[in-house]
């Protein structure tokens, strides 16, 4: 039996060693995922640092481009404000130039060209009636 004690010896010392080994690692990799963790979460905070910077910056970049938008669009009315004021400006003149209350020679030769396209358009529309009679 002195054979199966010393071999019961060697077992509960080999299964003591596997016993400490296993501990050993396994604080090791306790220490390794603790570790893992502190990285991980360094990077989960330099990730919303850097997203949270991103969607500033977009955020800035977005209210810009709207005021930007909002001046152009104001510029569209100023502009088309412009143009009806200066035809309401242009038929008036042609109107005072009909009643020949224009000195301005530069003004009478515009109005001259304006009532001789006039002309012209009266002539063409006679034209299209007397091709429709045919």
């Amino acid at each position: 039996m002195g054979g199966f004690e010393e071999l019961g010896k060697r077992l509960d010392k080999l299964a003591e060693k596997v016993k400490s080994r296993t501990q050993e690692e396994a604080e090791k990799a306790g220490v390794e995922i603790k570790e893992w963790g502190k990285r991980l979460d360094e990077l989960g905070e330099k990730i919303k640092k850097i997203t949270q910077e991103g969607v500033e910056k977009v955020s800035g970049e977005t209210k810009g481009i709207v005021q930007i938008t909002k001046l152009r669009s104001e510029i569209r009315e100023i502009e088309k404000d412009i143009d009806t004021l200066t035809k309401q400006l242009g038929v008036k003149t042609y109107q005072l130039h009909l009643e020949n209350k224009i000195g301005n020679v530069e003004l009478k030769k515009l109005g001259g060209k304006i009532t001789q396209f006039k002309k012209d358009i009266e002539a063409k529309e006679k034209g299209i009636q007397r091709l429709r009679e045919k």
